[in-house]
Parts: structure tokens; sequence; C-alpha cells
């Protein structure tokens, strides 16, 4: 949504509150606060000249021409038109990022309601032509022959580097063509819309998918299509979940509370194959700790499960909000480092590491009261009330779209956007830059610096429940069995 056309740049930042009901930039929040300030400063200095004037009790029969009473209660009346008039702009301008969110999320609504209703009757004709053709033995032939020969041309699996270019004259893959807001936005209405296609395709009504589906109850959805996929994919040998284990690599070292959302996404361990995929750090005393949860992102994309829990099948697994292996190794980690049900936890994760984190918190046997996620799925997901949730989003990072749109009618969760490459041009050779960690944590330097209020908020209550004083940092690691223990 924020693009070089609307007038934003890459430092700007894009802060919905609840769904979408007030979205603007957090220079246009940040500005109504600032005159919300100065109506409160003018009406003060309005009341205190008032107060001087009636100290004395005469002034009326007082009143001369060189009397200085006159230009006080000017004064006081000028100030008192100043802070009028600083009320009306500021809800002039929250009025207006109201609007702005109302619009923004009716266009989005009825974008999907129209993608869902062509993916139904997309789904319906194909429905059509397959009873067509199987009706007749020349059309089970043609589908076999055409079926064989896909498989002959494209069943081959290709490496990254067969879609770089070459001297030959190879295929070359753009960054910008999945770094692209217009082309998210599209991946996040096909992933909203799949299961209209299913439901078209099953000779399903569509009232009910506009009843139980995404733009309704959100009963069924991504996370059906998500469980259909691995159900079918199990039945190839495919995504084959399996029991974790998590244990502590090397010894606890210091470290400092996290001061803002910065410290947070600083913090989260990279995904590297065969490092350590989780961070906790303790605070406060023995009776009374504090912990941070730091989770990181996918690390193995291979559809055939290993002993890395950070991988595909986990991804798949946890949209379809089943027992993912990294959810399971995370759950086993803060269990083995000593978080007792009752200890406020903040919790912080990167792509699936951020799925991860908001599956915990709505996992209820922890204490968790913040989580903030980093390029993350979107998920329905419901978050417990009371927790203080900033969903980190850049507009051009296409993986956030996987999940479809359920943040269109979200809890009350903070969700700040920005365009990571709103006016530079991503690296030749990146695939996801938007996407990348390093992006995230500069978008996380920004919001820090924003004074915009529900992002001081945010900052405020982490910093709350860490405290002020040095604590200790374990990393862990989980490991898929069979595969023996966590390395050391």
């Amino acid at each position: 949504m924020s693009s070089v056309s609307d007038g934003l740049e890459d430092g700007d930042l894009v802060v919905s509150v609840g769904g979408t009901a007030i979205v603007a930039t957090d220079a246009i929040l940040a500005q109504s606060q600032f005159v919300d300030a100065l109506h409160d400063d003018a009406a003060d200095w309005a009341n205190r000249a008032y107060r001087i004037r009636n100290l004395d009790p005469m002034w009326p029969a007082n009143w001369l021409g060189q009397d200085p009473w006159p230009d006080l209660l000017q004064a006081a009346g000028r100030l008192q038109q100043l802070a009028t008039l600083c009320s009306d702009v500021a809800s002039y301008l929250r009025a207006a990022a109201r609007n702005y969110g109302y619009a923004e999320r009716l266009a989005q609504k009825l974008a999907l309601l129209s993608a869902a209703d062509m993916a139904h009757g997309l789904g319906s004709l194909v429905r059509a032509c397959l009873l067509a053709l199987y009706s007749t033995p020349v059309g089970v032939a043609l589908t076999g022959i055409l079926t064989l020969e896909l498989m002959r041309r494209y069943g081959t699996t290709q490496s990254p580097s067969a879609v770089q270019s070459d001297s030959v004259g190879g295929v070359q893959i753009s960054p910008r063509l999945l770094t692209n807001p217009a082309v998210v936005m599209l991946v996040r209405i096909a992933a909203s819309s799949i299961d209209d296609a299913a439901a078209g395709l099953g000779g399903m009504p569509r009232i009910v998918g506009r009843t139980f589906g995404d733009e309704g109850l959100g009963l069924i959805g991504v996370s059906q299509t998500a469980l259909g996929v691995v159900a079918a994919a199990r039945a190839l040998g495919l995504l084959q979940e399996g029991p974790v284990t998590a244990a502590a690599v090397g010894a606890p070292t210091r470290a400092t509370p996290p001061t803002g959302v910065g410290d947070l996404a600083a913090r989260i361990p990279r995904a590297v194959p065969g490092k350590p995929q989780v961070r906790i750090e303790k605070y406060g005393t023995l009776d009374n700790p504090s912990w941070a949860v730091y989770v990181g992102g996918t690390v193995d994309w291979d559809p055939v499960a290993s002993t890395e829990p950070w991988d595909l099948t986990a991804n798949i697994a946890a949209v379809a909000r089943q027992n993912a292996g990294s959810f399971s190794a995370v759950i086993d980690a803060m269990k083995a480092a000593g978080i007792a049900p009752s200890d406020p936890v903040v919790l912080a994760g990167h792509s699936q590491g951020g799925l991860v984190a908001t599956q915990v918190a709505a996992y209820t046997w922890f204490n968790v009261q913040a989580v903030a996620t980093f390029g993350a799925p979107e998920s329905r997901v419901p978050v417990p009330p009371g927790v203080a949730t900033m969903t980190v989003e850049h507009t051009d990072d296409v993986v956030t779209a996987i999940g479809g749109a359920s943040l269109l009618d979200s809890d009350d969760r903070l969700l700040v956007r920005r365009e990571a490459f709103a006016v530079q041009e991503p690296l030749p050779g990146t695939v996801l830059p938007a996407h990348d960690l390093d992006t995230y944590q500069e978008t996380a330097h920004i919001i820090d610096a924003s004074p915009e209020d529900n992002l001081s908020g945010f900052r405020s209550t982490v910093t709350g429940i860490m405290g002020s004083e040095p604590g200790e940092a374990v990393l862990w690691r989980g490991v898929r069995l069979p595969g023996g223990p966590a390395q050391q």
C-alpha cells in the first residue's frame, strides 16, 4: 500500500490499530499528538492569564486606558482561540486516519470477495470440464496423455541457480518481481481464494464459502487449505512431522534487557543450518523472574522432513494449526529453561518464528504479556486478551501474504507496515530481500525512532516487563527425532 506514488519513502511507517480501524503514517499520528500537546499548553496559559487578571477584584472599575489588564485579557482570549483551533486540527487528523482505514478495509474486503467469487466460478468451470472429459473414454485418454507430458517436461527439480542468468541466455528472475506490493497483494488474495476454488471444484454452493470462509466467519480458509496440503503430501511421504527434542547450546552469557523493538529484532537467531534457533533471556530476581524468548525463521525448505524442525514441514503444519516441530521445540526449550506458568514472558520471532511466537502466546500455558513478529505469515491464531502484540510487515514481502488476508479483521494487535524498497532497488542476486532479517531489523530501528503513541506504548510495555537489571542468555537448538540429541 505504501509506494512512491503514495508519497511514502523507505523510512515511512504505516500504523494500524485493531484491524485497520485507524491507518496512518507514524508521522501523521505523531503530528496529531503534537497538536494535542499544543492545545493543552495553550489552554493552560489562557487559564493562567485569566487567573492573574482575577487577582484584582476591582478590575472593571480600574480599567483605564493605560491599564495593562486589557492586553492580558486579549492575550488570554487569543490563547483560548489557539487551544480551540488545535483541538479541531487534532480531531481532523484522527478522523482522516480513521476514514483512510475504513476505506482501505472496504477496498481490501471487496477485492477479496471478488477474487473468492471468481475462484469459485473457476473451480466450477474446471469441474464441469472434468466431468465432460471423464464422461468419454477419449477424455480419459487425453487427460492421461496430458498428465504424462507435464510430468515428462516439468517433473524434475532444479536448483535455484537454474533460474539465474548465464552466458547461454538462461532465465533470470528479477528481485523486483517478488519484491512488489502489487504482487504481494495478488498472492495474499490468491492464498485466501484457494479454498473457494476447491469449493467450486467440489460443487459446493457459493453461499457456504461466503458464510464460513475468509470473507465470513473464517471457519474455513487458508488453514484448512494447508491441512489438505499436509494430508495429500503425507500420503506421498512428504511433510512428515515427528517428535522433537531441545537442548541448550553452550554456557549462559550476560545479557542486558531489550530497550525497544530494535533490540528484539536484533536478538532473533539467524536461520543457519545446524545452529541454534531459539534464544532465551532471563531477568529479574530468583523469586520474580521475567523472560524474553526469540525464535528464528525457516532453515530448510526441503519438503522431505529431516532432523531440522525449522523446515518446510513445520511451516505448513504451523499454517494448518497442527503441532509443528518448531512449535514443540520452543515449548520444550521454554519449559527446560525453567519458565514457570506465572512468569511474565516477551516473545519475538522472524518469519516462521513469528508464527510460532503467536502460537506460543495462544497456547496459554505461559504468561505471555507481549509478542513482536517480523515478516511472519499472517494467521488467524487468536492472541489472548491483554497480550500486547505488534505485527511488523513489509508490504513488499511476499512471505507475509502466504497466510492470506487474515489480519483484516484482527484483534487489537498493532500492525506496522513499511515498503522496504519503495525507493532503493533490491541488490542483484537477492530473491526475497524484503523478507531478510536484516531488513526487518532496519524497520525495527525506525519504529524505535518514532514518537507515535502506539509504538512508544509497546516499547514501554516491553521495558516494563524486562526491567533494567542485566540477566543471562542461553541459546537452544531443537532437533527432530530420530536424529540423536541436540548438538552441544
